[in-house]
């Protein structure tokens, strides 16, 4: 995490940053973290060469859609490489703090949805999955969304870990006197960033009631790319979960096989479980 005093913007890329809204934002942070997604071979590794299956659960709870994700699986040895097996005819429900229960449907092998749910922010929520007479629990805190101030872009060159390009710059105003915990994703042209090196999250350590600047340094764009950024709030959980995950992805070559990413889910389940709220801007590099 790193102090600046001063970058250089695009002018056109951001017409409502003022001057004098710049001095706002003192705090730079670039990021560049690891996760293997569910349409991988590979969901989640396991820390031993010869392992049992694990179960793999990712679930993502959305407050501006109402919609619940449930993707789960099993995984291997950490060198395997047969495929994931999908976790199919599971039973897969949603409780919130008041312990109304709501229901999932397989739409698909593995994947259980749920939609027009309705949600409350700063709720506790837990998920449930039943499957091949185990069950697993993951709780998650639904927090309030912290708004976007507005999107900038600047073009680097290459340099020894980086692609030459345009790259895009997030601000935003951190709540005061709340622990607030971030992810942030990206799309270009419609198509989003999800290969192991595009997860983003961070917490406002030092930062608290700050204005805040993020570079997006692992997303190149060129002229006339538009850049979709979102910013969202998740829990502490949940931040410790890609936290971990990044302490893996940066463990030197040669070292023993890592342990697992923090889960929040209990009875031995990998993955986690994510209550999180949002907000997205786009830009066009012109």
């Amino acid at each position: 995490m790193n102090q600046i005093k001063s970058q250089h913007y695009h002018q056109k890329s951001q017409p409502n940053l003022h001057k004098s809204q710049l001095n706002h934002y003192k705090s730079f942070l670039p990021f560049l973290l690891v996760f293997i997604f569910f349409s991988c071979e590979r969901v989640i590794d396991v820390d031993l060469n010869e392992a049992k299956p694990a179960i793999v659960i990712e679930g993502n709870l959305s407050y501006e859609k109402g919609e619940l994700e449930v993707k789960i699986s099993k995984t291997g040895s950490y060198f395997g490489t047969s495929p994931v097996e999908k976790a199919e005819n599971a039973v897969v429900y949603l409780k919130n703090g008041t312990g109304t229960r709501t229901e999932a449907l397989e739409v698909e092998p593995g994947l259980y949805k749920r939609r027009n749910i309705p949600i409350q922010s700063e709720m506790n929520y837990s998920l449930h999955i039943e499957f091949e007479g185990r069950e697993f629990t993951a709780f998650s805190t639904m927090h309030k969304p912290v708004e976007i101030d507005s999107l900038s872009y600047d073009y680097q060159p290459e340099a020894r870990f980086f692609d030459g390009g345009y790259r895009v710059l997030l601000y935003f105003s951190d709540p005061p006197k709340v622990e607030n915990y971030y992810r942030v994703r990206v799309t270009k042209n419609g198509k989003p960033f999800n290969s192991v090196s595009d997860i983003i999250v961070f917490d406002d350590s030092r930062l608290d009631g700050k204005g805040i600047q993020v570079r997006l340094r692992g997303q190149t764009f060129a002229k006339g790319d538009t850049a979709k950024i979102e910013l969202l709030s998740v829990d502490k959980n949940v931040w410790l979960y890609f936290s971990t995950l990044r302490e893996m992805a940066n463990a030197n070559p040669g070292s023993p096989a890592p342990s697992n990413p923090i889960s929040n889910f209990n009875n031995g389940a990998l993955g986690y479980f994510s209550a999180w709220s949002g907000d997205e801007k786009e830009i066009i590099i012109e």
